[in-house]
């Protein structure tokens, strides 16, 4: 498991058997969403029926990362597909849960591997290359992050209270920055 002092943020990708692979390394968070939703978004445009996230070596996830995950589970869904989580740890299970998420994901504690997920992953997983992370403007970030609220109050309205100010301050960052309209 990475420890928080020396972790980097970045994802491993492989797509085999029309399954996205992604192993999250560091933390899930806002600076390797844009990245995540691209990958996931071009795999899905490419046939993929699920997104698998392998977290054994993640170490935390924020909301920006999480309303990513929700928003490729509303786009899975339509395709009758989703997402799995696998090699969750009690924190990054537990934080799943206080958004919803463990509602439209399907979520696998460490040992507890659903036979057809483990079947793919060591041949996926063998040589899977870093994600290249290009930097993002301030404002594409901004759009990526207000996707994701919006995506985390679509699956909850409960979550509405925790992210008002978020939303209302990124849709004002956005304005400031060029327009609303998302890229």
């Amino acid at each position: 498991m990475a420890s928080e002092a020396n972790a980097v943020d970045k994802l491993l990708v492989a797509i085999q058997d029309g399954a996205a692979i992604v192993r999250v390394q560091g933390r899930g968070s806002f600076k390797i969403s844009t990245i995540l939703k691209e990958f996931a978004g071009a795999a899905i445009d490419k046939g993929c029926t699920r997104l698998i996230l392998d977290m054994a070596d993640c170490i935390g996830m924020d909301s920006t990362f999480m309303g990513v995950l929700a928003g490729l589970s509303f786009r899975l869904k339509q395709r009758n597909g989703g997402v799995v989580m696998v090699n969750l740890s009690l924190r990054t299970r537990g934080l799943l849960a206080t958004l919803g998420l463990d509602e439209v994901i399907e979520p696998h504690m460490a040992g507890d591997m659903p036979r057809e997920v483990a079947a793919l992953l060591p041949g996926a997983t063998e040589s899977m290359p870093v994600l290249e992370n290009p930097e993002r403007s301030t404002r594409e970030t901004a759009a990526t992050m207000l996707e994701a609220h919006e995506n985390l109050v679509k699956l909850s309205p409960e979550n509405l209270p925790k992210f008002k100010d978020v939303l209302a301050f990124l849709q004002e960052d956005l304005k400031k920055s060029g327009g609303a309209e998302k890229p």
